[in-house]
């Protein structure tokens, strides 16, 4: 929420009272509130419109009281309270004040200035007037250390904060710009399932360019012949990443090594030997063996520890594919032998028939279970494809999408999708959530990719 903090002036003498009324504070003059002094309030603005107000008076040289501090019912909870104490508190502690005291007849409020700001409680005041809750006879009198407190005041902020995001964390807001991976092709669709799949070196460029300008900041790149056929041979990989690079600098290529196919380890690696131009940014990394309906994908350890190896090598980034909570055991043995480092970047993938479900329960077990540094993202298979990239949204993941993965835009599977609408669809739900899209420049430090 946008709002300002202002000095009070003497023309805005009526709306204040209009903040004060809901409260049963707005008798001013009175025997219990003096006159406004103007020099010594503040009122916080939304648009222009005065929604929340706060003075304090000094009573001697080391001595201060606050008054009157009041935000309009609908906006308690919104930080506006808050940022009146902070200006008013600090106003004071400007003017030599070493001793704050409150007067409040509200439990909740007297609750929240000892949490808060460390007040105590050192005595009660009678009422003299009907001012405040009616109910109560007496206000409770405050004592704040400000000295202490102005000196304390960011530690203490920054360790709640830290307490907050290890141990009960806002779904969105600790979180980091969100990172979409795009997985233009695969292996499995063809131009019989979809037009929209991207085929030819052609294609796959456009495509590429276009989910780069829809958001998506790494592309997953899968090669094939002019039979519409899987290929591992590096030649079609130099030709789609330069060509990439050409027109989209900052797009991180990733290429893939898929044991889908049956192909060799020397087919598989091929492509992590191109340079300069063609090198590709990140490879694919499957951390072990499972059934697809389509075949098999066959990924021995010794496979991927020289996978890992050569990578490590060639300065190139694994992009860890997890499919199933069992392959986070071998993130950990690439890690302690040294195989891989720093920032992973793992995708989890889920909703095959052989490996983990598409299911919130074992999203959360497995991204729970990384090993620290960890970078994730989440894909769904098929129709799981949205339900899980907007669980990784709100769980502060990152997201996989694309016709990889599912070729439809719903889940009745009547509408075609472009990789470029999924991309799209994901932008404005993390939008709409709150959750801006990370930029190139961030997707490269964030995976030590330069």
């Amino acid at each position: 929420m946008n709002f300002t903090i202002d000095k009070a002036s003497p023309k805005e003498r009526e709306d204040i009272l209009n903040v004060l009324r809901p409260w049963n504070m707005h008798r001013i003059p009175s025997a219990e509130a003096e006159e406004i002094d103007f020099n010594c309030f503040f009122v916080a603005k939304i648009s222009d419109k005065i929604v929340g107000v706060a003075g304090y008076k000094i009573i001697s040289k080391d001595i201060g009281t606050t008054r009157s501090l009041a935000v309009y019912p609908e906006l308690q909870g919104s930080g506006i309270g808050e940022a009146l104490q902070d200006r008013r508190l600090q106003a004071m502690y400007e003017l030599g004040i070493k001793k704050v005291l409150t007067e409040s007849d509200r439990f909740e409020i007297i609750l929240w200035y000892k949490k808060k700001y460390g007040y105590s409680e050192i005595g009660k005041q009678k009422k003299l007037s009907n001012h405040g809750l009616s109910s109560v006879d007496h206000y409770a009198v405050l004592e704040l250390d400000l000295e202490k407190y102005m000196q304390n005041k960011n530690a203490h902020k920054k360790s709640i904060t830290t307490y907050i995001n290890a141990n009960d964390p806002h779904p969105l807001s600790p979180y980091q710009p969100l990172i979409i991976n795009a997985a233009l092709s695969g292996v499995i669709p063809t131009k019989i399932a979809t037009k929209y799949v991207p085929i030819s070196t052609d294609e796959i460029v456009q495509d590429a360019m276009n989910v780069y300008d829809a958001g998506a900041r790494i592309v997953h790149l899968h090669a094939r012949d002019k039979h519409g056929e899987a290929v591992s041979s590096a030649r079609y990989y130099e030709q789609i990443i330069t060509a990439i690079r050409r027109e989209r600098p900052h797009l991180i290529c990733c290429a893939t090594t898929s044991g889908r196919g049956g192909q060799s380890f020397e087919e598989r690696s091929e492509v992590l030997h191109l340079s300069a131009a063609a090198k590709p940014d990140m490879a694919s990394l499957t951390l072990g063996s499972m059934n697809f309906l389509s075949g098999a994908s066959v990924n021995t350890i010794d496979t991927i520890q020289a996978l890992a190896m050569l990578m490590q090598e060639k300065s190139i980034k694994p992009e860890l594919e997890v499919f199933d909570a069992g392959m986070i055991n071998i993130i950990k043995y690439l890690e302690r032998n040294n195989i891989i480092s720093g920032n992973k970047y793992v995708n989890i993938l889920l909703g095959n028939i052989n490996t983990a479900a598409a299911t919130i329960g074992d999203l959360a077990h497995i991204y729970k279970s990384l090993p620290e540094n960890s970078v994730w993202a989440a894909a769904g298979l098929g129709v799981f494809q949205l339900p899980m990239n907007m669980a990784a949204i709100v769980a502060g993941g990152n997201v996989r999408v694309g016709l990889e993965d599912n070729i439809y835009y719903d889940a009745s599977k009547s509408l075609l999708a472009t990789n470029t609408m999924l991309v799209e669809r994901v932008v404005r739900i993390s939008h709409e959530l709150g959750r801006e899209i990370a930029t190139p420049e961030y997707t490269r430090k964030l995976l030590e990719i330069f």
